[in-house]
């Protein structure tokens, strides 16, 4: 089967594990030919978004990938919002795909895919949402304007030709009803996943990565990941595992800081010889370091590494965002503030709380509800 990702109503980062990154991977696996058509918008240097120059280029798994430019309209902040591309029909009747999997469907041009669909009735249509009420529409021109007007006239031209439409949480669906009017009938959960290792793998990495590390046997890893900015709580995390001496425990950072807050982290960082910052990782080797952990501590923002990290069987100390109630296994620590880690760290050190019973529930959540390989199988069975 041929089957299209359209990356078009947002940005794609080579070489990332984010769910438009893994699910291509996992259909060429699975013996599909597969095609991705994305925007210019990316990370730039691995900090901040930007965008680079149209182009076709093949990813190292082997697939095809072309980023179109936007048709004009104004300047470039009018034309990244409506998102009309250049050349997207002339694409698809090149391409030929026998299934489209529309990561958003927040595009000007995906008039052109139903246009495309109406004239090839067997093609099936997918799409999925990550807009919620705490992402998309945060100021009146944005949610009056783009979302319940044009965004909305965009999807509800979409939806009658779908075959599913996707939601990664409840804050998801409830923004997709509410502001979009999507029918309940056609929506299905799909939360973000992960690839899990193999055995053999994981055992592996967690001995290595242990080993250049220093760790004792009975010594704990935890790690904190992410772009550090200060709702990250970096600060919460450090000041409460510093205040809990007697914890065997080693404190890896992995992630980019801000120029503004580097002085700050350093100073937090250097204080306590249990704590190793690594810097920013490619994927790759991040999740070598998820086999070596025993807790993955994110007790700020939304982090798109969770999924991941509890693919990688750990359990996650986090702040009770509804996206991670959504995937909630009996596999979390909740906290709220510096005092409630502080508390939790305690408790470990006191074998009150049960690391190896956590990652018990982390391996059933994975096994059960995150695996991709399964994911991915539900939108082609």
């Amino acid at each position: 089967m041929r089957i299209l990702h359209l990356c078009l109503a947002n940005f794609y980062v080579d070489g990332y594990n984010y769910q438009e990154n893994v699910l291509p991977k996992l259909n060429k696996l699975d013996g599909h030919e597969v095609f991705i058509l994305a925007s210019t918008e990316t990370f730039v240097e691995n900090v901040k978004l930007g965008f680079v120059k149209p182009g076709v280029y093949t990813t190292e798994d082997g697939i095809k990938i072309k980023r179109l430019a936007y048709k004009k309209f104004l300047n470039q902040f009018v034309s990244a919002k409506i998102r009309k591309y250049e050349g997207l029909y002339k694409e698809l009747e090149k391409i030929k795909p026998d299934l489209i999997f529309m990561h958003n469907l927040c595009f000007g041009s995906v008039l052109e895919v139903v246009k495309y669909k109406k004239k090839n009735h067997a093609v099936k249509l997918y799409a999925d949402t990550h807009a919620a009420y705490y992402n998309s529409g945060r100021n009146w021109l944005s949610m009056n304007l783009l979302h319940k007007i044009y965004y909305k006239y965009l999807i509800q031209k979409t939806v009658p030709f779908l075959e599913k439409y996707y939601y990664i949480g409840a804050n998801e669906k409830k923004f997709s009803m509410e502001i979009y009017k999507i029918p309940k009938s056609i929506m299905e959960f799909f939360p973000l996943g992960g690839i899990l290792p193999e055995k053999e793998k994981y055992d592996y990495y967690r001995k290595r990565k242990r080993e250049e590390l220093g760790l004792a046997a009975d010594e704990l890893l935890l790690v904190h990941t992410g772009k550090l900015d200060a709702l990250k709580k970096t600060d919460a995390l450090l000041n409460a595992f510093y205040s809990v001496k007697g914890l065997k425990a080693k404190l890896i950072i992995i992630g980019s800081i801000p120029d503004e807050r580097k002085e700050i982290m350093k100073k937090l960082i250097e204080r306590d010889k249990r704590v190793i910052y690594l810097g920013w990782k490619k994927p790759d080797e991040m999740m070598e370091y998820f086999c070596a952990s025993d807790l993955y501590c994110q007790p700020g923002s939304v982090s798109a590494t969770l999924q991941n990290a509890i693919c990688n069987f750990l359990p996650a100390l986090a702040y009770p965002f509804q996206t991670y109630l959504d995937i909630d296994c009996g596999n979390f620590i909740w906290v709220r503030n510096q005092k409630n880690i502080t508390d939790i760290f305690e408790d470990i050190r006191d074998g009150k709380i049960s690391l190896d019973k956590l990652k018990k529930e982390s391996v059933r959540c994975a096994q059960d509800i995150l695996d991709y390989k399964k994911l991915a199988k539900r939108y082609y069975k």
